[in-house]
């Protein structure tokens, strides 16, 4: 997050910060719509550690892969953050029971995706958290599988699992998002 108070903020979050939320961060960030920042953090970090070399085979030529250093998830970044996407179950029921105040604006990353593909017009960028919450929903298929050391079919299954949702995820928001001189649905 680069501490622009005005851009809308979400923060992917899995175990080590190495394989899922990395991808999910550098892959978003090549695509971020203006007024919209990505990061990540680990519930256990590996702290400074890079992707994993079998997840960032899975990313484009010309991303950022070199400058994703893995963090451990603090409550200052989970309070920075508007929308938290968690890669697992798992990983949202950590940050419940460590922060149980940022239930409203934490989700699995399916749900997120899923429900932002049929997310009505009228929701803003500052009600999606609020809309993701009224309309929040259990699914065993909304995590991603752990792909660290289960060799490359696993990274490649968490990486197109990843694309899906954020290209998903994506596409709602750049509708969502300002565009450039628009304040559009975003407040400091």
């Amino acid at each position: 997050m680069t501490g622009d108070r005005s851009a809308y903020r979400i923060l992917f979050v899995c175990t080590a910060n190495i394989c899922r939320s990395a991808y999910a961060d550098v892959l978003a960030n090549r695509r971020a719509p203006s007024g919209v920042e990505f990061a990540s953090a680990g519930v256990r970090g590996l702290v400074g550690y890079p992707i994993d070399p079998p997840m960032a085979h899975h990313l484009r030529e010309g991303d950022d892969i070199a400058a994703h250093r893995a963090r451990q998830l603090t409550r200052q970044l989970a309070s920075e953050a508007d929308l938290i996407l968690a890669m697992a179950t798992e990983h949202r029921r950590y940050i419940l029971d460590e922060w149980p105040a940022f239930a409203r604006k934490t989700f699995v990353i399916g749900h997120a995706a899923r429900e932002l593909a049929a997310t009505p017009a009228d929701v803003t960028l500052d009600g999606l958290a609020a809309h993701l919450w009224r309309h929040r929903t259990s699914d065993p298929g909304d995590s991603v599988p752990d792909p660290y050391a289960r060799g490359p079919q696993a990274a490649a299954t968490a990486a197109s699992l990843i694309d899906g949702h954020v290209d998903a995820i994506l596409t709602r928001l750049a509708a969502l998002a300002p565009g450039p001189g628009d304040g559009g649905g975003v407040t400091a």
